[in-house]
């Protein structure tokens, strides 16, 4: 937990500070594009994209499986209620962004609620549970400490993974320049504290019986206060997970709209309707959300898209390193400490990581960056012959 922690700051301080560069929608596309050139920056862009759906279709399978947890009589309602969800967001997305930002601001002030009261009530048990951390680490029969360390590094990255969502959407807030860096730098505070506080609580409230539940925190929650943290937990999640579904459909258009705004992408996905809104991008990207939750998993997705978010960390980190020689006269809101070696470690330990989990995600990233790499070299013909 501390080491994804860590990870995720180094990470983090990279994307505030190159954010620091720019004003507009696209993250690290934007990024990769001004410190690399087009090829690398389309690459990290297109695949980039492709995250976000995935990411968007895992988060709405998380919904529907969260929705039936905590009313089981809809248990068969499992595709309607995820392919219902993104057709919803949708048509709002399409209609008003307003009504669209007061339902995530809504939904994220309500999801804050037992994750504080949880926290606070964790900050009293866990000196009476200390006895629980021992022994420290639990292996599974059969599991050896290293692929232990990397399979749960990354489930718990996935819970970490967003700041970098704040800079996709740079355009839409005042001042990104200097409140993009701000904000990235808040949250990701913010949230490892309450991991922390959530983990340790749960830890000390249930011993080496965690691994034995499938809802450690509301079984936790439950020895705290008593039956109202049960519910407490599961409708806090499930306010959680609408909340975060909203950012997505609010997000993940935009970033194919910022592409084709480079005209990197046909003009058309970036175009807008009467409400601002990027019609056709919305359209694309729930429309494949759709098609993956109706062939993968919620832990297949989830899994995929955070591997495959390290193509916007990994490069983001080197751009860093580039912006510095590109503009060294500019000022920026934020900047990384210790020159060069925080963005360096972040990349190796990135690697590490991917290496750990998996091996065979380094040819998946390989056949992602075959994809992206024909689609962009087809849009170059395109480009020279309709121009």
């Amino acid at each position: 937990m501390f080491g994804t922690a860590i990870l995720t700051i180094m990470l983090a301080v990279c994307f505030a500070e190159v954010a620091g560069y720019f004003g507009k929608n696209g993250g690290a596309f934007q990024y990769s594009k001004r410190a690399f050139g087009d090829f690398i920056g389309f690459n990290v862009g297109f695949l980039g994209w492709a995250v976000t759906i995935f990411a968007w279709a895992a988060m709405a399978a998380s919904f529907s499986r969260m929705f039936i947890i905590t009313f089981p009589a809809f248990e068969s309602w499992h595709i309607p209620l995820s392919v219902g969800l993104i057709i919803l967001l949708s048509l709002m997305n399409i209609a008003d962004l307003k009504t669209s930002k007061i339902f995530t601001i809504t939904a994220t002030i309500a999801k804050l609620i037992p994750i504080v009261a949880f926290s606070a009530c964790a900050l009293f048990f866990i000196n009476n549970g200390l006895p629980n951390f021992i022994p420290f680490v639990q292996l599974e029969p059969g599991t050896n400490l290293l692929g232990a360390i990397s399979n749960t590094a990354v489930y718990i990255f996935y819970g970490f993974i967003g700041f970098e969502t704040l800079s996709i959407v740079a355009r839409e807030m005042r001042d990104p320049e200097k409140n993009v860096p701000r904000a990235i730098l808040g949250s990701i505070s913010v949230v490892s504290v309450l991991y922390m506080l959530i983990i340790g609580g749960t830890i000390a409230m249930l011993g080496s019986q965690i691994m034995m539940t499938n809802a450690p925190v509301q079984d936790a929650f439950v020895k705290m206060i008593g039956p109202a943290g049960a519910w407490m937990v599961s409708i806090g999640a499930l306010i959680s997970i609408t909340g975060l579904n909203m950012g997505e459909s609010i997000m993940v258009p935009r970033y194919g709209a910022a592409i084709a705004d480079e005209g990197l992408l046909p003009a058309v996905i970036a175009k807008q309707n009467k409400n601002g809104a990027p019609l056709v991008a919305i359209l694309i990207s729930s429309a494949i959300a759709i098609v993956l939750l109706l062939t993968g998993s919620f832990e297949k997705l989830a899994e995929l898209s955070v591997i495959f978010r390290f193509f916007q960390y990994i490069p983001t980190a080197l751009a860093v390193i580039k912006m510095r020689k590109l503009e060294p006269n500019t000022q920026v809101a934020f900047r990384v400490p210790f020159g060069p070696l925080i963005p360096i470690i972040a990349v190796i330990i990135s690697l590490l990581m991917i290496w750990g989990e998996n091996p065979m995600y380094f040819v998946y990233g390989l056949i992602g960056v075959i994809i992206s790499t024909t689609v962009y070299f087809i849009m170059k013909v395109l480009n020279k012959r309709f121009a």
